[in-house]
């Protein structure tokens, strides 16, 4: 598809319409009384905002397993509304390890998706929240595994390009070189619904705390089991939705002293660029 011939959407619009996407996601949760929270970001922005972080540009959920797996059943079933479906790790062109409500009436263009298969509109990103080891060392290899098949599956589906300008991702490049006869030999879907096999891997265990293993942050994605015991609406634009009670020790492992408003040159954004599909 031709982006000159699409209207691009300033990230005003992309908010927007995530926030209508969240609304319609939310509806659905309500009519099947499915579980999710804000997180990340979105967390972050709702306690610190009231609302998007003012340069963010997605919206991050995350669902208790349980619940994760009944959307993806439902969904497949029962679309979220006649413009958001559900992509599960595993399903065709799907490069990611965790799920995404995906909207068919937006195009993204970002720069590690290169391949027309893989191509897809705005997203809700939901992480399922999987049960983890108590002892660190244990989560530190269940995440070193988890990150293998994650990487393997990126250089299997293109999602990595080779850079140069710093030691750090000299050093992914070599990373890639080495994956590459295994990406060569697991189809990149493969790889990514391994890594959600080994997430949900412990559903059972006790005693536990909780994570996101489908596409953990660095090694900051686990917490003790009672930052989701329960729950608390909080604004978050013009409405209301679930986030974690135990929000302020989430955001505080994650971001530090979160309430803090960060500099310009200090300011993490995603980097793509979105368009409507058809104008009428």
């Amino acid at each position: 598809m031709e982006t000159n011939e699409k209207r691009e959407l300033s990230l005003a619009e992309i908010q927007a319409r995530e926030y209508e996407l969240l609304k319609q996601f939310d509806a659905y949760c309500k009519r099947h009384g499915l579980t999710y929270c804000l997180c990340g970001g979105s967390l972050l922005g709702a306690v610190r905002h009231k609302g998007f972080i003012p340069w963010d540009d997605d919206i991050d959920l995350m669902m208790p397993r349980a619940d994760y797996e009944r959307l993806r059943d439902l969904a497949r079933k029962e679309p979220v509304s006649d413009c958001l479906f559900v992509h599960y790790p595993g399903d065709r062109g799907y490069p990611y390890g965790f799920m995404k409500a995906v909207d068919a009436r937006t195009v993204v263009y970002e720069r590690n998706i290169t391949r027309d298969e893989q191509r897809a509109g705005l997203v809700l990103d939901i992480f399922p929240l999987d049960r983890m080891y108590t002892a660190r060392w244990k989560n530190r290899l269940l995440l070193a595994r988890i990150k293998f098949w994650i990487q393997v599956g990126k250089v299997g589906a293109g999602m990595i390009r080779t850079e140069r300008d710093s030691l750090k991702k000299r050093l992914r490049n070599l990373v890639m070189l080495l994956l590459r006869p295994v990406a060569a030999c697991v189809p990149y879907e493969k790889a990514m619904a391994k890594v959600d096999r080994i997430a949900a891997g412990r559903q059972t265990l006790t005693p536990y705390i909780l994570g996101n293993l489908g596409w953990p942050n660095q090694w900051k994605d686990m917490f003790p089991k009672e930052v989701f015991e329960r729950y608390v609406d909080l604004d978050f634009c013009e409405g209301k939705f679930p986030c974690p009670a135990g929000y302020d020790a989430y955001l505080t492992q994650l971001y530090g002293n979160y309430m803090r408003v960060p500099k310009e040159g200090e300011r993490a954004a995603h980097s793509f660029r979105a368009y409507w599909r058809d104008e009428a």
